[in-house]
């Protein structure tokens, strides 16, 4: 609520570098409309049923708050609904097949999905009298709203506006796929333990030596690529490839069209690397690599390659992903599109990048030695003798002895140790058996060396030799020497 009386209120606007529209009335709003439309704001933007609006600590009865809201144009009502498959989407499984059985439709007990797709081959009907007015589809409208009854949904002008003040705000953190789809319940949540105190931030000096957004325009293409980014990933989340391609091609003619403006190309150009990032340009560059993805998925190397090939021409975003495209696009020649001459050509392109990285230099030099070796690559085998071959040194092994502890099913690996007991030779001076984790048996192996303190940063691989069992009390207990090739760090 806080957030809200704030960005209605016109003196925001000096204060957010003209990143809202033009200054605009203050609204008033009871404190109970306001609540409301925060937990609509948290919501995703969808029509919904007023009956199925709960919200005891604001109102056992919302509806006045829904005609302020509406009243201030914060939300829209049904008089709005307009679209049959918004309609048809907000009705339920049993609603849905009343209203086919009322058009007598071929199987009202069809699944939801199948009776929508049926109701949208009816609605393309034309009336006899051949009124728009008066078509089938319109009738299918006015029916599903009779069912649904009172829905309401947040207006897009409002709500984008909130949408973009929590995207300034946390401009540094991820926009994940649940937050992007609803209004940012993290942002706001973490907005509210400021205002309540419970969260404090080091005090600080802003210092502002370069304007990441030139102006408001500039923000909103940045906030329009970054939904879109969204939509994307939760399109490939949800292995819809279709639908991801038919986003990506959007997004790649919309970055055309803003590509040609030459002055937004030298303002990125010009920021250090650490803010590109936060340009429309990066992030319509993240997504055309993501494109990528998705054509191969789709089947379509040889668009993979043109669209990587387009990627490496420029140098100014994503600069950190060079060595993937690189590696990518010799393995989509190579492998997809049996053009190795150009694959070859392609490595030593990448190797010579100054931007690639070690990992990726690494798994290119990789790759040329493979088809060094490979039969198939024999006849260009010339070509491959002056790529530089890069090595990595081994790292030292520590081998750590162990009993693993015998146990039915599925679950972490247990080890049984001995405990020497008190250091100053107590009462029980007989050392005890302490069933452990692989990582307590690491810890006081380097324990006994006289490291008191540790921690385990990264975990490698564990083999392990069964020997015969040995009697321990009534158990059997399979002696395993296990081989723990893992990074211990102590402290004395």
């Amino acid at each position: 609520s806080a957030l809200m009386l704030q960005v209605c209120n016109p003196s925001f606007e000096s204060s957010s570098h003209s990143v809202l529209p033009t200054p605009h009335p203050h609204i008033e709003t009871s404190d109970g409309g306001q609540k409301l439309y925060v937990r609509l704001f948290q919501r995703k933007l969808s029509w919904i049923k007023t009956s199925k609006l709960k919200y005891a600590e604001i109102g056992d009865d919302l509806s006045p708050y829904i005609k302020e809201l509406t009243g201030a144009g914060f939300l829209e009502s049904e008089s709005d609904l307009q679209d049959l498959a918004e309609v048809l989407d907000l009705l339920s499984a049993p609603e849905l097949k009343t209203l086919a059985q009322t058009f007598h439709l071929a199987n009202p007990n069809a699944s939801k999905q199948q009776l929508l797709e049926d109701f949208r081959k009816l609605a393309k009907q034309r009336s006899i009298f051949g009124s728009k007015e008066s078509g089938v589809g319109s009738v299918i409208l006015k029916r599903a709203k009779d069912l649904a009854g009172k829905s309401v949904r947040l207006c897009r002008g409002p709500r984008d506006i909130f949408s973009r003040v929590l995207l300034l705000f946390t401009l540094t953190d991820p926009m994940e796929e649940e937050e992007a789809g609803s209004g940012g319940q993290r942002a706001l949540s973490t907005l509210l333990l400021v205002n309540l105190g419970r969260t404090a931030f080091p005090t600080y000096t802003v210092k502002i030596k370069h304007l990441i957004f030139q102006d408001r325009d500039d923000f909103l293409r940045y906030a329009t690529a970054m939904h879109t980014s969204s939509d994307i990933s939760v399109a490939m989340a949800n292995r819809d490839w279709e639908e991801a391609h038919r986003l990506y091609r959007a997004a790649k003619d919309a970055w055309w069209k803003l590509e040609a403006h030459p002055s937004l190309s030298r303002h990125h150009a010009a920021l250090p690397e650490y803010l590109r990032c936060f340009t429309f340009g990066w992030v319509y560059t993240r997504i055309l690599s993501r494109g990528v993805e998705i054509l191969q998925r789709l089947h379509m190397y040889k668009e993979a390659v043109e669209q990587l090939q387009d990627l490496l021409v420029q140098d100014v975003y994503c600069t950190n992903s060079r060595g993937r495209w690189w590696d990518r696009l010799a393995l989509n020649l190579h492998q997809h599109l049996k053009e190795t001459e150009k694959a070859i050509g392609c490595i030593r392109k990448g190797l010579l990048d100054p931007s690639v990285r070690t990992g990726h230099r690494l798994a290119l030099s990789q790759r040329a030695q493979r088809m060094r070796e490979s039969p198939a690559c024999k006849k260009l085998k010339h070509l491959l003798q002056d790529l530089p071959v890069i090595s990595v040194e081994d790292v030292p092994h520590v081998t750590i002895k162990g009993k693993l502890c015998p146990q039915t099913g599925m679950g972490k690996s247990v080890f049984i140790t001995e405990d020497p007991g008190p250091e100053d030779g107590g009462k029980d001076p007989e050392p005890s058996v302490v069933v452990c984790s692989v990582e307590q048996l690491a810890l006081a192996h380097y324990k006994q060396k006289g490291f008191d303190q540790g921690m385990i940063f990264s975990i490698c691989r564990a083999s392990k030799k069964l020997n015969p069992g040995k009697q321990f009390g009534n158990e059997e207990v399979g002696q395993e020497q296990v081989i723990l090739k893992r990074l211990v760090v102590g402290v004395t």
